[in-house]
């Protein structure tokens, strides 16, 4: 088995080092493309106007191909599928990120983006995300963990092989992990805010930041939503697809039955 990896905490990441190391514990051939920086919350954002680097680092973990680029982590799976690579992967992996990606930052992670991309070209794909967002993170059993996961999501009878998952991990240690839940993704919870400050020459400017939303989660209590699921110790895995057509929206073939160009 082939196996592209990628992520937006860019090259140097330790959850990249854990994913890595997930990969290899299954056997698999692992190539490593990944941003050279941190590439976070950058969506399916791609290169058009500037040229993409790409240099081969040395192998200094296991025996890996580590290429880092200079773009962004879609840039990374698009570059890595159409000219880095001689052969296409048989599956795709973005992570481990630091920080949860649930409910409506599945839009804006370049984690969930990166796996998107993947599927896009017709490949299976995984997003890892560990729900810590402190300086404190404990990343030693992950790569167990996730080993094991990947597994089972392969052995699984899928409806199409383009399958693509977005995988959360709560966060504690993996001994301490309660199991896992199929889970569908938050619609509710936005935590999205700027704080407008005042620059030296007298223009506003808007610092974005996260308002805490701690209480509205703790609100819901469905077991099949993903932030609920990872508040409780388990591992959510929710099911993605990219076809966004909404053809039942009520009222709007009524709306266009009488009309003439």
């Amino acid at each position: 088995m082939r196996i592209l990896i990628t992520n937006d905490d860019g090259m140097n990441a330790p959850g990249l080092v854990a994913l890595e190391s997930a990969a290899q514990r299954l056997g698999a051939e692992v190539y490593v493309v990944a941003p050279e920086r941190e590439q976070s919350a950058q969506s399916h954002a791609i290169t058009i106007r500037h040229p993409v680097f790409a240099h081969r680092l040395p192998l200094t973990h296991g025996e890996a191909m580590r290429i880092a680029v200079s773009g962004t982590p879609c840039d990374c799976v698009r570059l890595a599928m159409i000219k880095l690579l001689k052969l296409k992967p048989d599956l795709v992996l973005s992570g481990i990120n630091h920080g949860g990606n649930l409910g409506w930052n599945v839009f804006h992670s370049g984690t969930v983006s990166a796996a998107a991309e993947g599927h896009g070209f017709g490949v299976p794909a995984i997003a890892f995300s560990l729900a810590n967002w402190t300086n404190n993170v404990e990343w030693g059993g992950l790569d167990a963990l996730c080993a094991k996961l990947i597994k089972q999501l392969l052995a699984a009878k899928h409806s199409r092989p383009d399958w693509l998952y977005n995988v959360n991990l709560p966060p504690v240690p993996a001994e301490d992990v309660r199991g896992v839940r199929l889970t569908r993704q938050n619609p509710m919870v936005k935590g999205d805010n700027f704080i407008e400050r005042e620059a030296p020459d007298g223009r506003s400017y808007y610092w974005p930041i996260w308002d805490d939303v701690q209480a509205a989660r703790e609100a819901q209590t469905d077991p099949e939503i993903d932030t609920v699921a990872v508040r409780e110790g388990y591992i959510s895995v929710t099911p993605m697809r990219y076809e966004v057509s909404n053809m039942d929206e009520p009222g709007v073939e009524a709306a266009f039955k009488n009309f003439t160009a």
